[in-house]
């Protein structure tokens, strides 16, 4: 009978065991799916996950992680991820890890489905602008109309400082030395020359020391004075120049400030943009989340790291597809960890690759944050890719293609906290650039594509500034230039009227208030006729003891 039942036990066992090995993949790979998709904020998908025990083995097939800005394209795409890590430690949600191997990696590529994790569409974009400033200039109504709040808060804050230097006088005047004290001396001083000449002298010596106490506060006052008369004027100049400043910000604001300068940026559109906030979604998503990821366990014994993630090698190889070609890469990113004080290193990236063409990848970057604010830097240099039928504009009016080239690239970021600074310079030889189906009856944009076509030679300049969530981007290129002759005087005529006509508008809106403030600049005269007159009669009264 025992026998039957301690064959019976067995059974079971061997049951539970294949149960959980054959499920514990299933799992995996569910919480993989579902955890992911939560920190990301998008869809994270795994083909299957294959785990081996003794030593644990982790190996992650298909990986794909939705962008959460921009739900039709990857984040990045993995084919494996693979790592012998330490069971004990990920139950406890601690990664630790002496090598991973990430293979296959691609990054931005495009979605047949939306990575919204309810997979709805997203709504679509909004029309651009789009267009050259010559094609498209906003009107000045419309402009006017979008920040007539910020022109009411200009006049708002203006109003409110004349108002408070004002106040400020009208309490000063009331604490000032006034006439009563100039009286009170003048009877000291008349009674003093009734006592005999020793009481006198001493008497007057007071007198004196008395008097010049309170001279001593006109000196101050005039140096407040002083100060906020030039700040009065400084306030009511504001107010003067109120319409030209804000037609030049409103100007600034929508990029129409630099003329024929910047003018790839208007073909481009939002690519630009896009380009830059692709690779800080990369970094946010990566290296700026695990800076800020939640505080390592205490450790409970000493088998125990006080570390969340803790990886001495990450192992990398992967492509990108560009005009048609596969560039290739491999590399590494060491002494990976949120705790970096543990090991008291940087994370460190070296990457290098090419492609048949020869051309030469080169990418490295260091991640340091051994002092609570993170600070990296990051450069690329790419030379000698060839390009073939890359778009660089989806303009309506001009869409522009750079159907072959030859690019040297050269990219340097650097990020201090949330401080942004970084610069791309690119250089792109024996072009040839195509535009195609330019506006039918548009001359302006018939005489841009013509020029663009005689172009061998393109020379671009990017620089980013401003911070992480907020980069304030700016382009040129030689081609600016090129567009700028085409469009001459014209663009600039059109730009001067427009600015013309938003100072006009302003001037319509806001001229009684602008008028009611540059009448303040005299707002302080009766407290500095005030204040000469009272010192003046204590200079007077101080020179008959002297």
């Amino acid at each position: 009978m025992w026998k039957w039942i301690l064959r019976g036990l067995l059974a079971i066992v061997a049951l539970a065991v294949v149960v959980v090995v054959f499920a514990l993949e299933p799992i995996a790979k569910l919480m993989i799916e579902s955890e992911g998709s939560k920190q990301v904020g998008a869809k994270v998908e795994v083909d299957s996950v294959d785990i081996q025990f003794y030593p644990t083995h982790l190996a992650i097939h298909g990986l794909v992680v939705a962008n959460p800005k921009e739900p039709m394209r990857n984040l990045i795409n993995s084919e494996l991820v693979s790592a012998d890590v330490d069971i004990k430690a990920l139950l406890k949600k601690q990664v630790i890890a002496d090598k991973v191997v990430l293979s296959g990696l691609q990054m931005y590529t495009e979605r047949s489905t939306p990575g919204t994790l309810d997979g709805a569409m997203p709504p679509p974009a909004e029309d651009e602008a789009g267009g050259l400033p010559s094609i498209q200039i906003p009107n000045a109504s419309a402009l006017l109309a979008e920040e007539k709040s910020q022109i009411q808060a200009e006049v708002d804050s203006i109003q409110s400082d004349l108002n408070t230097i004002q106040s400020r006088w009208k309490e000063k005047s009331a604490d000032m030395p006034d006439q009563a004290k100039v009286d009170e001396f003048k009877q000291r001083w008349e009674a003093l020359k009734k006592k005999n000449p020793i009481e006198r002298i001493a008497g007057a010596k007071q007198l004196r020391d008395d008097i010049k106490a309170e001279l001593s506060q006109f000196k101050s006052l005039n140096s407040d004075l002083k100060s906020d008369l030039a700040q009065v004027g400084e306030l009511t100049s504001r107010a003067a120049n109120l319409p030209a400043n804000q037609a030049d910000r409103m100007l600034k604001k929508y990029g129409l400030d630099q003329g024929a300068e910047g003018m790839l940026k208007f073909l481009l559109g939002d690519e630009v943009n896009n380009f830059v906030q692709r690779g800080l979604t990369l970094y946010k998503e990566t290296v700026g989340d695990m800076a800020k990821s939640e505080p390592a366990p205490e450790p409970q014994g000493s088998g125990e790291l006080p570390v969340n993630i803790l990886i001495r090698q990450i192992l990398i190889d992967g492509y990108q597809v560009i005009g048609g070609e596969k560039l290739a890469y491999a590399g590494e990113i060491n002494d990976v960890t949120d705790k970096q004080d543990y090991w008291n290193k940087p994370i460190t990236m070296a990457i290098k690759g090419g492609m048949e063409q020869k051309a030469q990848l080169l990418i490295d970057g260091v991640f340091d944050q051994r002092n609570d604010t993170l600070k990296s830097v990051f450069n690329m240099g790419l030379e000698q890719l060839a390009l073939k039928g890359v778009a660089l504009s989806k303009s309506p009016d001009l869409p522009l293609e750079l159907d072959q080239g030859l690019a040297n690239i050269a990219a340097k970021f650097a990020i201090n906290g949330d401080d942004l600074s970084g610069s791309v310079k690119g250089l792109v030889n024996q072009a040839k650039l195509l535009v195609a189906n330019a506006a039918e009856g548009n001359d302006t944009a018939k005489a841009l594509a013509t020029a663009l076509e005689g172009v061998s030679k393109l020379v671009m300049d990017l620089n980013v500034n401003g911070t992480v969530d907020d980069p304030i981007v700016k382009l040129k290129s030689n081609l600016d230039s090129i567009l700028g002759d085409v469009l001459g005087a014209k663009l600039k005529s059109e730009l001067a009227s427009v600015k013309s006509e938003v100072q006009q508008k302003i001037k319509a809106d806001y001229g009684d208030d602008i008028a009611a403030l540059k009448e303040k600049q005299n707002i302080l005269g009766e407290y500095q006729q005030l204040l000469g007159d009272r010192e003046a009669a204590f200079q007077a009264l101080l020179k008959q003891l002297i």
